[in-house]
């Protein structure tokens, strides 16, 4: 964990982050192990130094476009807003039954607990995946505003050019 007087993420952060994430996935990442990391498009998470670092170890940064992470967000798409409605379904009942007194905080504990049993289970962490055209790959899963714009896929294919060509 790590903590600033500021509520966003700074460039150190983030690369102390990266640090811990790529010595903590199980079995490492590498050239030949690569791993996908899937961010919003935050200038601190998308700078062209970054990422050609992290490609160096085999670790390739998704970046979601400009405004759109709310609509692209597997666990957002589909398991939080499961995880809301199976929340707010427990808490209504449960209150009702209570002539709605305030609940404390042990019976908060077991509505949240309820709700993450049911909704974050396996097939719908996969599902928002599939929904949100992560994985499998599927660019028309969503509208047009969503899809990347040119300027990442330029990034990206200037990024592979001088790559061939350091290699050559």
């Amino acid at each position: 964990m790590a903590m600033q007087k500021k509520t966003w993420m700074t460039s150190f952060l983030f690369n102390e982050f990266l640090n811990f994430f790529t010595r903590s996935v199980l079995g490492g990442i590498s050239l030949t192990n690569n791993h996908f990391l899937i961010l919003d498009e935050h200038d601190n998470h998308v700078t062209l130094e970054v990422i050609k670092q992290a490609h160096k170890f085999g670790l390739y940064m998704v970046i979601f476009p400009t405004h759109n992470p709310h609509a692209l967000q597997p666990l957002d798409v589909f398991c939080f807003k499961t995880f809301k409605t199976i929340f707010r379904k427990e808490k209504d009942v449960a209150l009702s039954k209570n002539n709605y007194m305030e609940p404390d905080k042990i019976t908060l504990v077991g509505w949240v607990n309820q709700a993450l049993d049911k909704s974050m289970m396996k097939r719908n962490i996969k599902f928002g995946f599939k929904i949100t055209g992560i994985y499998f790959l599927n660019l028309n899963a969503m509208d047009n505003k969503t899809k990347p714009s040119n300027i990442y896929i330029t990034i990206a294919n200037e990024h592979e050019v001088e790559e061939e060509e350091s290699n050559e």
